[in-house]
């Protein structure tokens, strides 16, 4: 139920032409007739997976929630809905969508002031920080002990030394772009002439491998970082930091997510069950 707390909504989806006046018949169902505007009304108030089955297929859609419409007024005059189980089930559905639709409320309604992104931003600016840089890849056969004859694969051994070698021509002054060409084994980095991210502090990258980019300052060449195929050699060519406006959106929806977790959070202990006769619920039998 609290996972659906950092889902996004989609807007309501709008079926059929723009141009089509809400009065309009647009399907019928035995001597119903159905309007364009009813429709409309209908779609607009389902979840975003009935929407999706409503555009897959209307007319489908369609007949399944008349025929929903009229086995529910089939229960309805049996009383169903006052008759064990039925009753207790119906209260269970209730209560879980009504709590569900809360979770929603209080997401709609809780406030981020500019003050909050202001502040959130400043202690995370660490996290904003852009690395563009290029890199070498020199990839090795984890666990072999030699170089297979006719196989451009590496020990790892081999391929340190030719990392290493990497980095002492490139540290010399060498073009680091011809290096990429001679030397690199990544494709899509190597059709980019090296380039590779940018890379950002936040990012879910190997903590090496974050470590040896954010230490170097423009124009450096990183030591090689080892990976477990590989090994790694970067070259910061600019460190930048995103701008407050530029990561808004994404703070604020990080920060709404966190204030409904917290008042969630807040409730469920509030709620928490304490045992107190724990044979009471041990299983049967045991």
């Amino acid at each position: 139920m609290a996972s659906s707390v950092f889902a996004q909504l989609a807007p309501p989806a709008t079926p059929g032409a723009a141009d089509i006046a809400p009065e309009t018949v647009v399907a019928t169902t035995g001597d119903r007739k159905i309007t364009a505007g009813e429709v409309n009304k209908l779609i607009q108030a389902l979840p975003l997976q009935m929407k999706q089955g409503f555009e897959r297929d209307p007319r489908g859609f369609l007949s399944q929630w008349f025929l929903l419409q009229r086995l529910l007024a089939m229960a309805e005059e049996k009383k169903l809905d006052q008759r064990s189980p039925y009753k207790e089930t119906i209260a269970i559905q209730r209560m879980s969508a009504l709590a569900q639709f809360m979770i929603e409320d209080r997401g709609a309604t809780t406030v981020v002031s500019e003050e909050d992104l202001k502040k959130s931003y400043e202690a995370r600016k660490n996290d904003y920080t852009m690395a563009k840089v290029k890199l070498i890849y020199v990839p090795f056969v984890a666990g072999q002990a030699q170089a297979v004859a006719g196989s451009s694969s590496m020990t790892e051994a081999q391929a340190l030394a030719k990392a290493e070698e990497a980095v002492k021509t490139a540290r010399s002054g060498a073009d680091f772009v011809k290096l990429v060409a001679e030397m690199s084994e990544d494709p899509i980095s190597k059709e980019k002439q090296g380039d590779f991210g940018p890379i950002r502090r936040g990012d879910k990258l190997p903590d090496p491998i974050k470590s040896a980019v954010f230490s170097l300052k423009p124009g450096q060449v990183s030591d090689p970082v080892r990976q477990p195929n590989g090994y790694y050699i970067f070259r910061l060519q600019e460190m930048t930091a995103q701008a407050l406006d530029e990561v808004k959106d994404t703070l604020f929806n990080e920060l709404k997510n966190a204030k409904v977790k917290e008042w969630l959070d807040a409730n469920a202990k509030a709620t928490e069950v304490k045992v107190e006769k724990q044979e009471f619920f041990a299983p049967k039998g045991k």
